[in-house]
């Protein structure tokens, strides 16, 4: 009986997955105060209901914490909103380095890429392009099997509607074979516009993940599920699978010695 019990015991603590997860915005954490944006503040509730626990970082555009090595290393998946502005060569070599070790990091934001263009944060996320777009009504899934499409939230795998407040698409388009589209927006009815979605899965050299979610003024895609129920999901999709899949630690014998000491 004793060995059954180490060896569940055992499993157990090998199988434990920890992650540390931020929310990172570039703007006050006060409504109204300098600006009017929300950015992540709304999407505190909908990662509560998940059961996911978090810390929100405001200001980064004054704090600068994408240029602080030392303070990303406390996390390992970052969502960031990048607030209307070009980011710095020292926040791409930090965020890059960061990612490298095998962290998560999720960009999005209006004028994310575009207004001003910024080739570091296209080069960060995977994209050929940058710069402003027209804006798009729909977007399209382009790869169903993505743990964005496919997920304990749902399914997803056709076209779906881009509400006017979060219209305002940047141009994207994937550096291939790294980064691969899950989504792409339309301009008018049939033609195809920039990238909504981008992943880039295996950053060296052990294996981080990039993922750029074009648009999403005040992340709304993330939380307002009476318009946008199919990406609020897909954002939920995308976060159980992150939290399931990062973080898991290293257990020595030593560490596991001390859970069966007298």
């Amino acid at each position: 009986m004793k060995i059954t019990v180490i060896a569940l015991c055992f499993a157990m603590v090998l199988g434990a997955s920890a992650y540390s997860l931020l929310l990172l915005d570039d703007s006050s954490a006060d409504y109204g105060l300098p600006d009017s944006y929300r950015n992540l503040d709304s999407v505190e509730s909908v990662l509560t209901d998940m059961g996911i626990g978090f810390d929100h970082w405001h200001n980064n555009w004054i704090l600068n914490k994408t240029s602080d090595f030392q303070f990303l290393q406390k996390y390992n998946i970052i969502l960031w909103y990048n607030d209307n502005r070009a980011i710095s060569q020292s926040e791409y070599s930090a965020m890059l380095k960061w990612v490298g070790e095998g962290n998560c990091l999720v960009v999005t934001g209006e004028d994310s890429l575009g207004s001003p263009n910024d080739p570091l944060m296209a080069e960060l996320v995977g994209s050929i392009i940058y710069g402003d777009c027209p804006y798009c009504s729909d977007f399209t899934i382009t790869r169903p099997e993505s743990w964005i499409a496919d997920g304990e939230a749902g399914y997803y795998d056709g076209t779906y509607p881009i509400i006017d407040y979060t219209s305002d698409q940047d141009k994207a388009a994937p550096k291939l074979p790294g980064t691969y589209a899950v989504a792409v927006n339309l301009i008018g009815d049939n033609v195809l516009g920039p990238a909504k979605i981008l992943v880039t899965e295996n950053v060296k050299p052990l294996g981080g993940i990039v993922i750029y979610w074009n648009g999403n003024r005040d992340a709304a895609e993330w939380w307002r599920l009476s318009q946008t129920p199919e990406t609020v999901n897909m954002f939920k999709n995308m976060m159980y699978f992150l939290t399931q899949n990062v973080g898991v630690e290293e257990v020595s014998w030593g560490s596991l010695k001390g859970i069966f000491a007298p």
